[in-house]
């Protein structure tokens, strides 16, 4: 028989457990979609490569914003999210990248408000990343030293291959999709679509945007 403090800490945790169920529940709907892609209209799939298993975007890992402060992870809970991995420069073809990511957001609409980007680093040059920042309004950027970035390509498995992609990161914090350097932005666009539909009505973490 459950006593007075069992009742008190059954509902003591049920927001947390709402919580979960919040953050949970979109990446459900949509690891369920892109694994069954015959529930979808005449049955089509994805078009970025499933990184299976997904690699959680480790907790520890040394993340730092230009101006030297820690990234706060917490702008990229319960959202979907553009991820670029650069090394320690951004040329031409990067900044083109940067370019598509901005644009695929723009052209998801409303939905936007759903989506981040989100820019990884190695070691830049002081002012790339203030540059960067100004050039790309809105997007995150972030660093790491080159242990990070070799423990995180170690992770994804791809080793300096990972550079140059953009990658999708899921409200739960996890790497789950990535893209050839030169798949055409409009890929990315339709899977972002996809787990936006897939996700709709779940994410509630999106009060506010920017263009």
């Amino acid at each position: 028989m459950k006593g007075p403090a069992a009742e008190e800490r059954r509902r003591s945790m049920a927001p947390l457990w709402a919580m979960v169920a919040i953050f949970a529940a979109p990446v459900i709907a949509a690891w369920f979609l892109f694994l069954h892609p015959e529930y979808l209209p005449a049955g089509r799939s994805n078009h970025g490569e499933l990184i299976e298993p997904q690699v959680p975007l480790p907790s520890d890992l040394w993340l730092l914003t230009p101006g030297g402060a820690a990234l706060d992870r917490s702008r990229l809970a319960g959202k979907w999210t553009l991820v670029y991995l650069a090394g320690g420069e951004c040329g031409e073809e990067c900044r083109g990248h940067l370019a598509a990511i901005r644009q695929i957001r723009l052209a998801l609409g409303e939905s936007q408000l759903s989506v981040e980007r989100l820019l990884i680093m190695t070691d830049p040059a002081p002012d790339l990343a203030a540059e960067l920042a100004s050039q790309f309004e809105g997007m995150k950027i972030a660093w790491t030293d080159r242990e990070g970035a070799a423990r995180l390509l170690d992770l994804l498995g791809e080793g300096a291959s990972s550079f140059g992609r953009i990658h999708i990161l899921d409200p739960m914090g996890n790497l789950m999709m990535r893209y050839a350097p030169g798949a055409p932005p409009q890929n990315t666009l339709r899977d972002m679509e996809r787990l936006l539909k897939a996700s709709k009505g779940w994410i509630k973490g999106a009060h506010s945007g920017h263009q």
